[in-house]
């Protein structure tokens, strides 16, 4: 399954392949990744703003590892994004 997401202007933010099993943490962890890259920080100086290790943070972009509730809240945080927005928009 592919989901489709808008950012609040209109424009198209992401195309990101969902599997089923995984598809809220899947969702959100690609909308904090756009965010980042739509903001031109790099995963180094997400890590400095975030606490979290740079392998945290390619791991919670990549899914590599499952990420913790408090390691998206810290990314989350860094970027100025709110997180219970993403929750909510991942119900869809």
């Amino acid at each position: 399954m592919a989901i489709l997401s808008k950012n609040n202007l209109g424009h198209l933010w992401a195309v990101v392949k969902v599997d089923p099993e995984k598809s809220q943490v899947t969702w959100i962890c690609a909308m904090l990744r756009d965010e980042r890259q739509q903001k031109g920080i790099s995963q180094q100086r997400l890590s400095e703003l975030s606490g979290l290790s740079r392998t945290g943070v390619r791991h919670v972009e990549s899914l590599e590892t499952n990420p913790t509730l408090l390691s998206l809240l810290k990314i989350a945080k860094a970027l100025k994004v709110d997180l219970s927005e993403l929750l909510k928009d991942s119900q869809l």
